[in-house]
């Protein structure tokens, strides 16, 4: 199985600024990143493409400046391909191999956010248009071209890292993983009260 993971090197989650610096920014990210190739890696060869130059201990990294749909189309033809998206630290061996073994010749599994946090793509033919309600437009667009397509419903393969709100759920869940560890060292919990709300402790 050849497995693709686009990288941001450049102004890493942008939306968690309000909470995070440039430089917690940068490094949760490289977290995250090496949270999810752990996780893929024994399941076939792992390709992280990023437009910048980035070195990260025992990550392999080509570097491409071209947009994602043009670096995953490049690739999506030489089949099967998974391509997974380097803020699922949530993600884990078991919930892999279920996707994995998922019927269909695209498998989709989503983000809360309408988008595609990971997929599989078993056929030549597939092509992929992320952001905007990617996940709608990617199962319309395997149903239009006769493909058959399964959506893989898992909650922990839906949490991608970009606001406040997902970080409460990496606090929560995410116990052990890099970048969990990472963000209770630098002082984020969960405060209990009618709902759990993410703060940060000096």
């Amino acid at each position: 199985m050849r497995i693709l993971i686009p990288f941001k090197a450049t102004n890493p989650k942008s939306r968690l600024s309000g909470i995070l610096d440039f430089e917690e920014r940068k490094k949760l990210a490289e977290l995250m990143l090496l949270d999810v190739v752990e996780a893929v890696s024994r399941f076939g060869s792992v390709k992280v493409v990023s437009p910048a130059k980035i070195n990260i201990e025992g990550v392999d990294v080509v570097v491409d400046s071209s947009d994602l749909n043009t670096v995953v189309n490049s690739e999506i033809n030489n089949v099967p391909l998974a391509v997974v998206m380097s803020d699922l630290p949530l993600l884990s061996g078991d919930i892999l191999q279920r996707f994995f073994n998922s019927e269909g010749d695209v498998v989709i599994a989503p983000g809360r956010k309408g988008g595609t946090n990971m997929l599989l793509v078993r056929r030549e033919g597939f092509r992929v248009s992320y952001h905007y309600g990617s996940f709608f437009k990617h199962v319309e667009y395997a149903r239009k071209i006769g493909f058959s397509v399964s959506i893989f419903d898992s909650f922990y393969s839906s949490v991608d890292i970009d606001d406040e709100s997902d970080l409460l759920e990496l606090i929560m869940h995410g116990k052990g993983k890099r970048s969990w560890k990472f963000l209770t060292q630098l002082g984020f919990r969960v405060s209990f009260e009618k709902t759990p709300r993410l703060e940060r402790v000096s």
